[in-house]
């Protein structure tokens, strides 16, 4: 930083540590990703760790989901997936949708708690609803695998387009190109007219719409493979 603009962080985080000191939630969580990050101080993860610590423990959404990251990642602390899961669960309660996020990513991957895309897809909603684009586009990678939800090829192109769109563009880009190729090459008629023809139930023969959707029911208990369904 040019001096005038590190002497004026110094003030800044002088007067932070002051506040945090006599109790002030707020300080302690802005003091805690200065001394992360090592914006005008000496990046110290022990230090972070503990300003997190202490607002967490006040109750500071954020700081519960920066506590739960630091744990997971070990900075400042030992290494813990169970106390990032315990903290995640505090800041999720409160509809952090960070919190919710990363969440469901642990229960996706078994980390820290029992394997379960059950409940890695209702965070993952919970998340998504408040427009959080990874957690968007995971529930995405939800729908297009039938990891706890309907296997839906259209139902996850659509959320792999709203990631995107609220910004998600490390990943959710090549989801969507795959789940576009997935598409093409399984079900392309999927938004098209379509007549239907062949079917059991006579009523329904020759009867027009759109093809709306496309995914799998059930696998095939001998090779494993899913089944197609379309609607």
């Amino acid at each position: 930083l040019p001096a005038a603009a590190q002497e004026e962080m110094e003030e800044v985080v002088a007067m932070l540590t002051e506040a945090a000191a006599q109790g002030h939630v707020e300080a302690r969580a802005y003091l805690a990703a200065i001394y992360a990050f090592g914006e005008a101080v000496a990046q110290d993860d022990g230090r972070a760790f503990e300003l997190y610590r202490q607002a967490a423990q006040q109750g500071r959404a954020s700081s519960q989901y920066n506590l739960g990251v630091m744990y997971q990642d070990g900075r400042g602390c030992e290494q813990s997936h169970e106390r990032a899961v315990e903290w995640w669960t505090k800041a999720a309660d409160q509809e952090d949708a960070d919190a919710q996020c990363q969440l469901g990513t642990a229960y996706q991957e078994g980390r820290g708690v029992p394997q379960s895309y059950e409940r890695a897809a209702e965070l993952y909603k919970l998340s998504a609803a408040q427009g959080h684009a990874k957690a968007t586009n995971s529930l995405g990678i939800c729908h297009s695998n039938g990891w706890g939800v309907n296997h839906s090829y259209a139902e996850a192109r659509r959320l792999y387009e709203l990631a995107v769109a609220r910004g998600e563009t490390k990943a959710a880009p090549g989801y969507l190109q795959i789940i576009n190729d997935f598409i093409q090459q399984d079900c392309p008629l999927l938004g098209q007219r379509v007549v239907l023809r062949g079917l059991t139930t006579a009523t329904l023969i020759g009867t027009r719409g759109t093809a709306i959707d496309f995914g799998f029911s059930e696998r095939n208990p001998t090779t494993g493979n899913w089944f197609t369904a379309s609607g």
